[in-house]
């Protein structure tokens, strides 16, 4: 069931949300961004029902845009083979509880699996159903991040109000292309993104350039919103067997420095928490 914004609000004035750095100015910025299609997202799994008080949330926002129609079938399959199955076997060895929720962004914003944190025993595969760029248009990347740090940060704060403990919180973003829609300030995101703790919180941004999406500036997304831009850029004449290769190489990337970023320990020293895994 989906929360309500005043439930929400309520949420974000709350001690236990100021303690993973959501201050007042962050909280009103989400806030003022939740409607019908992004309350479904800031749910999850009860915390009853989690197998230990060491949560650690993942958030996927994925390009959905036209452009990623020529990876798309290479999305899906690397993200449930490689990114998690990885995540299932590296949560073995760990007593963290890993939960999972994600949305898809084009024009629109479509929350992925019906929206939600799901534990990650239980998340079903990632399917044309939820992930399908023939039906997008555009790159709203400003909303789709403001959209998954909102829902992040509403179910990390129930689980630290539940359990007493800090989750660990990991916002990934993927896209193809910059902003083109202007509907969100960047300056909102990077508003965010500086306010959280940074010993709960991660936010890497995968940038790959495919054919389509033509020259994607990385470092200015990374300065407009703050976060962590790893770029997968085009060698000459890539043929169309060479840009799948280079996605597969990004994906690979990707799943194994979200991997070790979740088994890492809250507190660890600066120098072990580098997020992207080279």
């Amino acid at each position: 069931m989906a929360a309500s914004k005043a439930s929400i609000a309520a949420l974000f004035s709350s001690p236990d949300a100021q303690a993973l750095g959501i201050d007042p100015d962050a909280s009103d910025i989400m806030i003022a961004g939740l409607n019908a299609g992004n309350l479904p997202m800031c749910v999850g799994t009860p915390v009853d029902m989690l197998e230990s008080d060491n949560v650690v949330i993942i958030q996927f926002a994925l390009d959905a845009s036209p452009s990623m129609e020529a990876v798309a079938d290479l999305l899906i399959q690397t993200f449930n083979d490689t990114m998690i199955d990885g995540l299932r076997g590296a949560s073995k060895s760990t007593a963290n509880t890993v939960v999972v929720g994600g949305l898809a962004f084009s024009s629109n914003i479509t929350p992925l699996w019906g929206g939600g944190f799901i534990k990650l025993a239980d998340l079903p595969k990632l399917t044309k159903r939820e992930y399908n760029p023939s039906r997008g248009n555009g790159t709203n990347l400003y909303r789709a991040q403001r959209d998954a740090i909102t829902a992040a940060g509403a179910y990390a704060t129930t689980v630290l109000a539940e359990t007493g403990t800090p989750p660990k919180i990991i916002v990934v973003a993927l896209t193809d292309g910059a902003d083109n829609h202007h509907e969100v300030d960047p300056a909102d995101i990077k508003a965010l993104v500086d306010s959280m703790t940074k010993e709960f919180w991660k936010f890497p941004c995968a940038v790959f350039e495919t054919y389509e999406s033509g020259r994607v500036d990385g470092r200015q997304i990374a300065n407009l919103t703050g976060f962590d831009v790893f770029e997968f850029k085009p060698e000459p004449n890539e043929t169309a067997q060479d840009v799948q290769r280079r996605f597969r190489r990004m994906m690979g990337t990707m799943s194994s420095s979200v991997i070790s970023a979740s088994q890492t320990k809250i507190g660890a020293p600066a120098s072990q928490t580098s997020f992207w895994q080279q």
